[in-house]
């Protein structure tokens, strides 16, 4: 019975559209160029190629990619585009790229997003890769010599499960890439809510090496003194003495003068930007 029926759909899928919809059908909406060439290994380059042309310009497929094509599923088709969380998981394992969301849309993820993100953060293992801005919403890619995947979590989507940056990790990129989400005033409006979601408890050592010190010393400033979550800056404070960190004068906001500004005693900050909670 099972090879009457892998013969039936054989009989079915004759051109490259019959084998998008088989995919679809079966919950497969993302697929590569080398599939193709499997799944038609009698095919030419140049039927391949005007097929696919053919396919995208009917708005069935997408490639947010060089090689990698997504399918269209019928409640975006109006839109014309697909959110990158609907594919993002299956585009970097094709990529072979370790990564997670990060920054503001891994804070959506906790509900600290105050505004819709007109882009998509993804952080990765370097080495880097370029940014790409193709089919709707531009995905900025941001890197890191190394990715510590027990701050990431999974998060379940609609094609499967996808890699976000815990809440304590958010917080921390978030402040390291402050220029890229805003400024420090955005970042403090995003870090009062996701303040909800933290767990200072639970970072180990090796958390404190996911970033440098100055944003660890960055983070606790706001935690104590602009966000006032006292709890939570003593956890974090009581953490890096554990591990030992030191802490040395650093400016708050940096490329700004630090002349006759005071220095917080406990974070050694050097208040160099007023900053109010919004």
């Amino acid at each position: 019975m099972q090879c009457h029926c892998n013969l039936i759909m054989e009989q079915q899928i004759k051109t490259l559209s019959d084998w998008i919809e088989h995919r679809e059908v079966r919950g497969y909406y993302t697929f590569t160029k080398e599939d193709i060439e499997r799944q038609f290994p009698e095919a030419g380059k140049v039927y391949i190629k005007t097929a696919l042309h053919r396919l995208v310009a009917k708005s069935k497929i997408i490639s947010p990619w060089r090689n990698f094509y997504v399918i269209v599923p019928v409640e975006y088709s109006l839109k014309g585009m697909i959110p990158p969380v609907f594919y993002m998981d299956q585009l970097m394992s094709f990529l072979g790229k370790k990564y997670y969301v990060s920054l503001l849309n891994a804070a959506s993820f906790y509900g600290a997003s105050h505004q819709r993100v007109q882009t998509f953060s993804v952080m990765v293992e370097q080495p880097d890769i370029r940014n790409t801005s193709k089919n709707g919403t531009p995905i900025l890619f941001f890197s890191k010599k190394e990715i510590r995947t027990e701050f990431v979590r999974k998060h379940k989507t609609q094609t499967g499960y996808i890699n976000v940056s815990s809440p304590e990790l958010t917080a921390v990129d978030l402040i390291a890439n402050e220029k890229s989400v805003g400024g420090l005033s955005r970042v403090c409006t995003v870090l009062n809510e996701l303040a909800d979601a933290m767990n200072m408890d639970s970072l180990n050592d090796s958390f404190f090496k996911t970033s440098s010190v100055p944003v660890f010393q960055r983070l606790g400033y706001i935690l104590d003194h602009i966000l006032e979550r006292e709890e939570l800056a003593e956890t974090l404070y009581s953490k890096i003495e554990a591990v030992g960190l030191k802490l040395r004068k650093i400016p708050f906001k940096i490329n700004r003068p630090t002349e006759c500004c005071e220095v917080d005693k406990k974070w050694k900050v050097i208040v160099n930007h007023e900053l109010l909670q919004n």
